[in-house]
């Protein structure tokens, strides 16, 4: 049966919705009133703020409050998984019955326009006013420069000078995840430096630069992105819809996700273009012509039988033109958040695809835009130009070169050894 218990995980209270070995966590520190003090003020063995925290009986009702809402799930539908029971709420991005958020007009410019602490705060609170936005990092981000940063709970904008990042990033550089803590960091002061109220401006850090005291910076790393290999790719173009992720019931949204990846590896196209092409974009030359989302570049790519196949079997089922029927412009109008639903699809797409990644037997957590690099790779592994392989991706040569190039494959091996064992002759 799934298990409810609140914990306190690297410095943050969270709901541990278990099942035998299966662990899943809801954060709850962003609920609470006051910034009741963990370490101190709260008792494990009860899941409770002890009578000397901020707030504590409000505190301690809010989290009752939580938690009965997730204990309801379990006790009335005792066939759901942990896993389930942790995603059932996950589209709502607020818990139903529980407290509501506070407002970010309830938040004084007075007190976070000189406060590093207090404007962090304020910009987890306006990510979460945005819906499919994720603000799990700057969550983060508070947790670690609380814990690790002395002082920071009184730490001023206006105090914060090269001297001062340089003092920061030797903290950070201490623990793991250096350089995504140092890029949420500098994300941190970027938004700082736009707001208009807050009292900072980046000229106050001179030429500092995170990556001048990352602890990695002379390791040796794999610059290549993850790939399928030839017998995961044969398996996966492969399979059978019917039979894949069977936890899955609604076959049809099987079948979109699968069609979905099968595109994108035909089409060197991220998610993003793909979920965004229409009919209009097929041209005379039977060919797909489209700009790309994030480079703006114009690219042009053969429409294979498979392509073809794709598209003729969604005609008509997209009243905007769209070939795949996942966006619907007029209901697009009516979110606040720019692209709200590719990013809710590509997350649901993401989430079905490491359960094709353990039913491949990859070695990383199977995602979208594995596939572009896959048939980036395939396309160079096979003698394609490189400089014809960047403009049908829309990207560089060097881009292609410093990222996706795989010469470590095991063709390339051969050749090589073939050539060295005939230059001795």
């Amino acid at each position: 049966m799934v298990k409810l218990k609140f914990i306190v995980l690297d410095g943050v209270l969270a709901l541990r919705i278990s099942e035998n070995k299966a662990r899943y966590y809801k954060r709850v520190t962003h609920l609470l009133k006051g910034k009741p003090n963990l370490e101190k003020h709260w008792v494990k063995e009860k899941e409770r703020f002890s009578a000397y925290a901020i707030s504590y009986a409000e505190n301690n009702q809010i989290l009752e409050d939580f938690k009965a809402v997730y204990w309801k799930l379990v006790t009335e539908h005792p066939e759901l998984t942990a896993k389930q029971v942790a995603n059932y709420y996950k589209s709502h991005f607020t818990t139903p019955e529980a407290k509501p958020q506070e407002k970010v007009s309830e938040w004084p410019v007075e007190e976070y326009k000189n406060s590093v602490e207090k404007y962090l705060e304020t910009v987890i609170l306006r990510e979460k006013a945005k819906q499919g936005c994720n603000h799990e990092t700057y969550y983060k981000l508070l947790a670690r420069c609380r814990s690790d940063i002395p002082g920071f709970d009184t730490m001023a904008f206006s105090t914060i000078d090269y001297n001062k990042m340089v003092g920061i990033a030797y903290i950070f550089a201490r623990k793991r995840a250096y350089r995504n803590t140092a890029k949420s960091f500098r994300a941190l002061l970027g938004r700082a430096h736009k707001d208009k109220d807050v009292m900072f401006n980046l000229g106050q850090i001179g030429t500092f630069c995170f990556s001048d005291y990352n602890p990695d910076r002379y390791d040796v790393v794999e610059r290549h992105p993850d790939v399928l290999s030839d017998e995961q790719l044969r398996r996966f173009m492969n399979f059978s819809v019917q039979d894949i992720t069977p936890s899955y019931k609604d076959r049809k949204q099987v079948e979109l996700y699968y069609d979905f990846c099968v595109f994108m590896f035909h089409t060197f196209f991220s998610p993003c273009d793909v979920i965004k092409v229409k009919r209009r974009d097929i041209t005379r030359k039977d060919t797909l012509l489209v700009k790309r989302k994030k480079t703006h570049r114009t690219v042009e790519v053969p429409i294979t039988p498979i392509v073809r196949a794709i598209i003729d079997k969604y005609k008509g089922q997209s009243k905007d033109g769209y070939i795949f029927p996942i966006m619907d412009d007029e209901h697009e109008k009516k979110h606040s958040t720019k692209d709200y639903t590719y990013k809710k699809f590509r997350e649901y797409l993401n989430v079905w695809l490491k359960e094709v990644g353990k039913e491949l037997d990859t070695d990383f957590n199977l995602y979208a835009y594995v596939f572009r690099h896959t048939a980036i790779t395939v396309a160079i592994n096979n003698g394609l130009p490189i400089s014809y392989i960047a403009n049908a991706a829309g990207t560089s040569v060097e881009m292609i070169q410093q990222h996706y190039y795989n010469g470590e494959c095991a063709k390339n091996r051969e050749m090589l050894t073939s050539v060295f064992m005939r230059a001795g002759v």
